[in-house]
């Protein structure tokens, strides 16, 4: 985990045989992208502040090692649903940028109600959220915010 406090922002990666992923969370621009290496995509979509850890409790984990992400199951679970292609990274910031520039980059968005757990991925981050990515074939969801800045 790396954690920039002048920026506001959060890279933790997680490397395994069966899942690799790295996620980015910019608490300034309130974006997070996401890129799953089996799958050679990254997701970019908006930051729910009241669901997604604080800046603080991240910066108290690294202090304590970084290194929780095989301990536990999450305490929440954030659904998105991917959506369309994203055409232009400029706005991502240089992070983003270099980790998602030449991949598929899909807007995902987050998503409440009954989803078809075979259609999504889960992605645990430091016992503190589970990130689920799942295509767009759920039933009962109701989108939450369709526009991404």
């Amino acid at each position: 985990m790396n954690i920039n406090s002048q920026t506001q922002e959060a890279i933790i990666e997680q490397k395994g045989n069966q899942l690799s992923w790295k996620t980015i969370w910019n608490y300034n621009t309130g974006v997070i992208a996401t890129k799953v290496m089996q799958e050679n995509t990254c997701y970019i979509s908006t930051m729910n502040r009241t669901e997604m850890p604080s800046f603080d409790a991240l910066i108290r984990v690294a202090a304590q090692g970084g290194n929780l992400i095989t301990l536990g199951r999450p305490t929440r679970q954030i659904t998105f649903v991917s959506g369309g292609l994203v055409s232009n990274l400029n706005s991502y910031g240089a992070n983003t940028i270099a980790m998602c520039s030449g991949v598929p980059t899909y807007q995902a968005y987050e998503v409440h109600g009954t989803y078809n757990p075979q259609t999504c991925l889960a992605l645990h981050v430091l016992r503190l959220v589970e990130l689920r990515y799942c295509n767009g074939n759920g039933q009962n969801v109701q989108v939450q915010s369709p526009q991404l800045s």
